[in-house]
C-alpha cells in the first residue's frame, strides 16, 4: 500500500484506515504519527499570544555528506534518512537553521509524536520544579502520590524515577503481544481494550506494578516511570501537565505553534511518549538547553539543572544493566542519553526513530522525526550517531 493512500476519500477502503488498533504498526504509522490527536485524546499545550523565538538560517547542504554504517557500507546523509524513513530533519548550528527537510506530507506546521523524547522534556519541566525547592531529588514519590503506595513506587526516589533505577516488574517489550505492555497501551488509551477486559486507566493501573529488586541499582528502561513523573508535576503545580508544560516552558521559549499530549479517559498525561510538537518547535527547545536554559534574556530552564544532568551520573547503575551495549562510555540521567563522547553530547531518543541530539562543544542540535517500521533497531540507533557525528564534523570543517 503506496503511503499516500492512508485515510484517503470518504470513507476510506478498509486497507487504508488508520485506527487505534494499527496506528503504531507499519504502514499505517506513516499517516498516523502526524495525527495523533485524531486518534487519541490529547491536552493542548498551547504557545500563547506572545512573540515567536525568530530562528536565523544559514543554509547548508548536508544530505551529501558521508559517513560509513556499522555494516561498513558508504552511505549520505540523503540516503540513510530515506533508509529509515525520516519525516522530518533539522540541524542548527550556531543557534542558526542550516538544514531543514521534510517528506512523507510532513510539514513545519505539523505536529509530530515525539514518543520517547516526550520524556526529555517532561523531566525538564521537573528541574525546574527541583531548582524552585517544590521538590528534592530524594524525595520519595509516596510523599506526593500517597494514591500509588502498596506498589512498586512506595519507596522509590524521584532521582530513581529520573535515572530509570526503579525496581519495578515491566519489561519494555515493543513487540510483545500481551502482557503489561499491551494492558500499559490499553489503560493509556493507545490500544483498545482487549477483549474480554474492562477499560482501565493509566494511573489506577500503575498502583498495580509490583517491585523487583532493589531502588537505585540497575539501570531499567521503563516508561510508565515517566507518566508516575507526569503525575507528580501535575500534584505540585495543581494543574493539569499539559497547562503547566504551556505556562513555563512552551509559552515562555517562544514556541511556533502549539503542542499538545496524549491523555487518558481521565485526562492522565502519557508524559512517556505522548507529546507532539512540531520540528521546528522540537529544535527550539534543544537550542533552549544549549545555550543554558536561557532564550533572547530569559531565563526559562535553570543552568544548573542543565549542567547537572550532563555530568551527575550513576555510573554503577548503568553498567549494571543493559544500557552500555548501546553507549559504553555513556549513561541516562534526568531522562536523557548521555551519549559519552568527546563534545559532551546528549540526546533524548524515542521509538521509530525520533531524535533531540545536542552538542554542547560544537553548537549543533539536531531534531529528527520518523516513522521507521520497528519500533527500536540498534543497528539503526547506532548508525543514528554516526551520521550525526559526520554532520558535527562538516560543520566544524
Amino acid at each position: 500500500m503506496l503511503d499516500e493512500q492512508l485515510m484517503n476519500g470518504f470513507p476510506p477502503t478498509k486497507n487504508a484506515q488508520v485506527t487505534l488498533d494499527n496506528w503504531r504498526i507499519p504502514p499505517f504509522n506513516r499517516w498516523a504519527f502526524q495525527h495523533v490527536r485524531e486518534l487519541v485524546p490529547s491536552g493542548e499545550i498551547s504557545r500563547g499570544d506572545g512573540p515567536v523565538w525568530q530562528l536565523d538560517r544559514n543554509p547548508v547542504n548536508l544530505m551529501q555528506t558521508g559517513f560509513t554504517t556499522s555494516a561498513g557500507i558508504e552511505t549520505d546523509v540523503q540516503g540513510f534518512l530515506e533508509a529509515t524513513q525520516a519525516d522530518g530533519f533539522l540541524v542548527m548550528h550556531n543557534a542558526k537553521i542550516v538544514t531543514e527537510h521534510y517528506t512523507n506530507d510532513f510539514t513545519a506546521a505539523c505536529p509530530h509524536i515525539l514518543m520517547s523524547v516526550s520524556k526529555s522534556l517532561t523531566a525538564t519541566l521537573a528541574g525546574l520544579f527541583v531548582c524552585e525547592d517544590r521538590i528534592n531529588t530524594d524525595t520519595r514519590v509516596a510523599e506526593v502520590i500517597p494514591e500509588i503506595k502498596g506498589s512498586a513506587f512506595e519507596d522509590c526516589t524521584l532521582q530513581h524515577i529520573l535515572d530509570m533505577t526503579v525496581g519495578v516488574d515491566f519489561s519494555e517489550d515493543y513487540l510483545a503481544r500481551d502482557g503489561l505492555i499491551t494492558q500499559y497501551r490499553e489503560v493509556s488509551g493507545w490500544k483498545p481494550p482487549s477483549p474480554g477486559n474492562v477499560e482501565g486507566d493509566l494511573r489506577s493501573w500503575l498502583g498495580k506494578l509490583r517491585k523487583t529488586g532493589e531502588h537505585g541499582h540497575q539501570f531499567h528502561y521503563v516508561s510508565p516511570c515517566t507518566d508516575l513523573l507526569g503525575w507528580i508535576l501535575e500534584r505540585l503545580g495543581g494543574r493539569p501537565f499539559h497547562e503547566l508544560f504551556s505556562e513555563l516552558i512552551w509559552q515562555p521559549m517562544g514556541a511556533e505553534y502549539d503542542a499538545y499530549v496524549t491523555v487518558d479517559r481521565f485526562g492522565a498525561p502519557r508524559t512517556a511518549g505522548g507529546i507532539c510538537v512540531t520540528l521546528r518547535d522540537l529544535a527550539r527547545f534543544g537550542q533552549m538547553l544549549l545555550q543554558g536554559g536561557n532564550v533572547n534574556g530569559h531565563q526559562i530552564v535553570p543552568a544548573q539543572w542543565i549542567a547537572e544532568t550532563q555530568t551527575n551520573l550513576n555510573t554503577s547503575a548503568w553498567k549494571a544493566g543493559s544500557g552500555t551495549e548501546f553507549l559504553p562510555h555513556g549513561g541516562y540521567h534526568n531522562k536523557w542519553w548521555i551519549v559519552g563522547n568527546n563534545h559532551d553530547a546528549y540526546t533524548g531518543i524515542g521509538v521509530y526513530g525520533q531524535w533531540l541530539y545536542i552538542d554542547p562543544t560544537a553548537s549543533v542540535v539536531i531534531a529528527v522525526n520518523s516513522s521507521q517500521p520497528l519500533p527500536l533497531d540498534d543497528i539503526v540507533s547506532i548508525d543514528s550517531l554516526s551520521c550525526f557525528n559526520a554532520i558535527v564534523s562538516s560543520l566544524a570543517a
